[in-house]
């Protein structure tokens, strides 16, 4: 429906962004801040409104619990491998989201399609531990073993965005940057912690973010762009 109407909108385009997350709630219980990378498609219809779908990849360095390996690590928290020596085992934070999202726009001018853009979008959001052996031959790590350590959860979210995008006037560039707000239903996938020593609760949380995120937009289409003044 929305290709077969492009005529009647006002703008296509993809978009590239960067996003800064500050968890909240039980989330910072696990993780401390973390960064986004992703990208986005969006149309504007001719009445102001704007529908698309965005996708996002996590990544942090922040774990916050220091002991998850206690059970496995040696009394100075080394792990030894197979071969008898100390191994170097890294954990990191990794996960991704994806939302189908709708809002409204606020143009300051009829000629230019700068303004604040606000949107709501629903979709998945998903986040685990990430441990990284560096191919080290660690059988207390191994691929199954780390299923008991990484709190594997995921979950229906929605997210809540106002970004104000800015088009220069002769088309050079377009960029924009704004806030939005992230709560996910999830449930930790696994089945028991091996670093607690027991079955993970069956029950879901609320999982927050706050972020920050600054954006590249790529134009596909602008209707009329000789009445915008882009060119």
């Amino acid at each position: 429906f929305l290709n077969a109407n492009a005529q009647e909108n006002k703008q296509s385009a993809f978009t590239f962004n960067y996003n800064y997350q500050i968890p909240i709630g039980d989330l910072a219980n696990t993780f401390g801040n973390n960064s986004a990378i992703g990208a986005s498609y969006f149309l504007e219809t001719s009445n102001n409104m704007i529908f698309g779908i965005e996708g996002n990849y996590m990544f942090g360095t922040d774990i916050k619990d220091a002991t998850i390996f206690d059970n496995i690590s040696t009394s100075t928290g080394a792990i030894i491998g197979a071969d008898g020596h100390y191994t170097n085992v890294n954990v990191m934070q990794r996960g991704f989201d994806s939302h189908l999202f709708a809002g409204f726009v606020f143009h300051f001018s009829e000629d230019n399609l700068s303004g604040i853009y606000i949107s709501q979008g629903v979709g998945y959001l998903q986040h685990q531990i990430f441990i990284d052996t560096k191919n080290q031959n660690v059988p207390q790590l191994d691929e199954e073993m780390k299923k008991g350590y990484d709190r594997f959860s995921n979950g229906f979210s929605t997210r809540f965005s106002v970004d104000y995008k800015y088009y220069h006037k002769k088309g050079r560039f377009q960029i924009s940057s704004g806030f939005n707000y992230t709560m996910a239903y999830t449930k930790n996938q696994r089945a028991y912690n091996f670093a607690n020593n027991e079955y993970y609760s069956s029950e879901r949380t609320w999982d927050q973010l706050l972020g920050f995120k600054l954006e590249i937009i790529i134009p596909i289409h602008r209707k009329h762009e000789e009445e915008f003044h882009y060119y």
